[in-house]
């Protein structure tokens, strides 16, 4: 089965990402930050796959990548007017119903999540499962893996709330997509209490300072202003 990552990214633009951080990082600090957390997801994502696409936004600015970006990674732009939209357009562009293939994707706010649970992932889809999601602690997904597009698998979701995941999975029952599976649940870094329970997560744990290690630099680097 052909394997394919797709990373959900904003452009690291100063203003623009990790804005509910601002109230103890500056939006410099912020995108820094951002930038970050997106080289360590690439890096993780090569571990397991060498196929790996970078879906981004906003579109027109791919210029802004070019220092964080290989040129192994397949940029595309993120086309939808809300976030379920373009995730499914970019599902679509990865998958087709004939094809013997399986797409997992995660976003760039989980730095610390272990690579092995992507490789979970591939491996319950490359089994018996058309879907497989790996829930966050704050109600969200923070990976999903197909193995066809779903269409109307992302209809009907209040995204960034805490029903996402509760309203996904009854879109995969009411789909009737067969073999839903788990991974373990993780954390996203969204709010000032997420990024403290990280840094001092990271700053513990040897095993995620070489894993997230552009997080941890960026860590040890602001240490004494956060």
């Amino acid at each position: 089965m052909n394997r394919t990552i797709i990373i959900m990214a904003k452009v690291p633009i100063v203003g623009t990402v990790k804005t509910r951080l601002q109230s103890i990082l500056s939006p410099e600090k912020c995108a820094e930050l951002a930038a970050a957390f997106l080289q360590d997801t690439i890096n993780k994502a090569q571990t397991i796959c060498k196929n790996v696409i970078l879906a981004y936004s906003p579109a027109g600015r791919s210029r802004l990548l070019e220092n964080i970006v290989s040129s192994e990674i397949v940029l595309i732009e993120q086309k939808g007017i809300n976030l379920g939209e373009k995730m499914s357009n970019v599902f679509e562009f990865v998958l087709n119903e004939n094809s013997d293939s399986a797409a997992v994707m995660i976003g760039t706010d989980s730095p610390t999540f272990p690579a092995d649970y992507i490789a979970q992932a591939f491996e319950l889809l490359e089994k018996d499962s058309e879907i497989v999601l790996g829930k966050s602690k704050d109600g969200g997904f923070y990976l999903i893996g197909l193995r066809k597009p779903f269409p109307k698998l992302f209809d009907e979701i209040e995204w960034s709330t805490s029903l996402v995941f509760e309203q996904i999975t009854r879109n995969v029952e009411n789909l009737e997509i067969k073999g839903l599976k788990q991974i373990p649940d993780h954390y996203d870094v969204d709010t000032p209490d997420d990024f403290l329970f990280m840094k001092a997560e990271i700053l513990g744990d040897e095993g995620l300072q070489k894993s997230s290690e552009n997080t941890y630099q960026w860590l040890v680097s602001n240490n004494e202003t956060i």
